[in-house]
């Protein structure tokens, strides 16, 4: 007759196998593997997306910030041609936004206050995501996977890290990549079957408090076919226009001016020292 400590001896032992496997499932790299893994991950994913001319996808995005109460949160839509075509919906805390950028100019609506702006943009998108961050100091998180090459807008001298492990992001299995740099920490989820963004994450620690924002992408990349019409400003009748102001920098009053030729000539040119 089997004794109870007997019987029980193939359920423990399916048990220790169970867990061995959940150990184990998980690659463990070196450092110098997870680095090589990660830019080879990263380098695939830049291929892919700057070769969608036209493309659209859905953000959720949180932004944090520790010791503060609560975060805020705003859904967005955004609709890329390249190489000079931008339009976007938003729709969270701050109320609905809509903005279109053409190559000339940026509109920017906002339907809760009913105002709008509108300012001059350099000719193509990679020249104005810098104009964007130098003269209007505009954070924006997912702003580096806008570039024409993804991989030199998020990869510095000074950046270090790679592949971390293989995680779920809802449904959908994503590569783990995490890195370090002197200005910000970022990580980025890239699934596994595309190497699209899933999910991104970017801690600026150089702000007090270290606040953090959170994209997450739904259903990833989509390409899609749009219309000229989709990058016409639509700005509602009777909202108020209002200027745009650059940072630490001096405006013309008019509200209208030529885009400037050299961005960044014609910002040194306008900063004054306070």
């Amino acid at each position: 007759m089997t004794s109870p400590r007997q019987s029980a001896l193939p359920f423990l032992l399916a048990i220790v196998l169970m867990a061995g496997s959940g150990c184990n499932r998980q690659q463990s790299l070196t450092p110098e593997a997870a680095s090589a893994k990660g830019d080879a991950l990263l380098k695939e994913m830049s291929k892919n997306v700057s070769s969608l001319q036209t493309f659209a996808y859905t953000v959720d995005e949180r932004r944090q910030k520790p010791g503060a109460k609560g975060e805020r949160t705003v859904t967005r839509h955004v609709t890329v041609r390249r190489p000079n075509k931008v339009a976007f919906t938003g729709k969270g805390d701050a109320g609905d936004t809509a903005g279109w950028y053409d190559g000339k100019q940026l509109t920017l609506v906002s339907h809760r206050d009913k105002v709008w702006a509108r300012g001059p943009m350099p000719p193509t998108l990679d020249e104005a995501l810098d104009f964007l961050s130098n003269e209007y100091d505009v954070q924006m998180a997912a702003a580096d996977l806008l570039y024409s090459s993804p991989y030199d807008a998020f990869m510095t001298k000074d950046t270090v890290g790679g592949w971390v492990d293989t995680q779920k992001i809802g449904d959908r299995s994503c590569e783990h990549l995490a890195y370090r740099q002197p200005v910000v920490d970022w990580e980025l989820w890239l699934s596994s079957d595309r190497k699209l963004p899933c999910q991104l994450k970017v801690t600026y620690k150089q702000i007090p408090g270290s606040p953090s924002t959170l994209v997450t992408y739904r259903g990833g990349v989509e390409t899609n076919q749009v219309t000229d019409d989709t990058f016409v400003p639509k700005v509602p009748d009777g909202y108020q226009r209002i200027k745009i102001l650059r940072h630490a920098t001096v405006i013309d009053p008019k509200l209208d001016e030529p885009a400037p030729e050299n961005t960044k000539a014609a910002a040194a040119g306008t900063k004054q020292t306070k």
